[in-house]
C-alpha cells in the first residue's frame, strides 16, 4: 500500500524521536548550550529516513514553489538532505524533477574555484537539517545572491523556534517539516529520566 505525505511525515517522526534525538549536553553551532540535539544527518544517513526526508522535504519545497528547479544549501550539512530530495524527485513527472547543488563555506584555492557547486536554477530550495539561528541558511542565500540567483525559498526539517532565529528577525519566509514544540513533550519526557 503507497502512504500518503502526511503518513510519511508521522512515520519520519517517530523515527527521529526512536534514533534523531539525543539527550546530552551539547553545544549547537550557534555556540549555545542545549541539553538536547536533533541528529538528523545520522537520520538522512540511512535508507528508510533519507527516503522519507527526501519525499517530505520534496512534498513540502514543491507545495511553496511548485516551479523549484534546484535544491541546496550550506555544506556540509545540506549535502545529504539536497541529494536525498534530487533522488526523490527523479520519481516524479520530468517537470517537478530538481537538480541539486551545495555552497562551500570557504572557496577552494584550485581546480574551478567555485562558491557554489552543482546545478543551480530559479527558482531554488535552500535546505538544512536543523533552524537554530539560521545563520547557515543566510550564508548559502547570500552566495546564491551573489551568483544572480533571486527566487529563494527556505526550507528545513526541524525549526528549533529560538529567538535567536535571524530568519524571523529579518522576516526572511522559510518552511520547516517540524517544530520544536512538536518535540517538546517527548524530550521534556527524556530528561526527565
Amino acid at each position: 500500500m503507497k502512504r500518503t505525505i502526511d503518513e510519511k511525515r508521522n512515520r519520519l517522526m517517530e523515527i527521529i524521536k526512536e534514533r534523531g534525538i539525543v539527550i546530552r549536553d551539547v553545544t549547537l553551532s550557534s555556540k549555545k548550550k542545549s541539553k538536547f540535539y536533533y541528529d538528523i544527518k545520522s537520520i538522512v544517513g540511512e535508507p528508510e529516513g533519507a527516503a522519507l526526508i527526501g519525499q517530505v522535504m520534496l512534498a513540502a519545497i514543491l507545495k511553496v514553489e511548485p516551479k523549484t528547479r534546484s535544491v541546496g544549501g550550506l555544506e556540509s550539512g545540506a549535502i545529504a538532505i539536497a541529494t536525498a530530495i534530487v533522488c526523490s524527485s527523479f520519481l516524479l513527472e520530468p517537470t517537478y524533477r530538481v537538480s541539486g547543488f551545495f555552497v562551500r563555506k570557504n572557496i577552494k584555492d584550485y581546480g574551478l574555484e567555485k562558491t557554489v557547486e552543482g546545478i543551480v536554477q530559479n527558482p531554488v530550495a535552500v535546505v538544512d537539517d536543523v533552524i537554530t539561528t539560521g545563520k547557515s541558511v543566510l550564508q548559502a542565500v547570500s552566495a546564491l545572491r551573489i551568483q544572480g540567483i533571486s527566487e529563494i525559498n527556505i526550507v528545513s526539517v526541524i525549526d528549533r523556534e529560538t529567538e535567536e532565529n535571524l530568519l524571523n528577525q529579518n522576516k526572511t519566509q522559510f518552511h520547516s517539516i517540524f517544530r520544536h514544540s512538536e518535540f517538546a513533550d517527548y524530550i521534556d519526557s527524556k530528561l526527565d529520566q
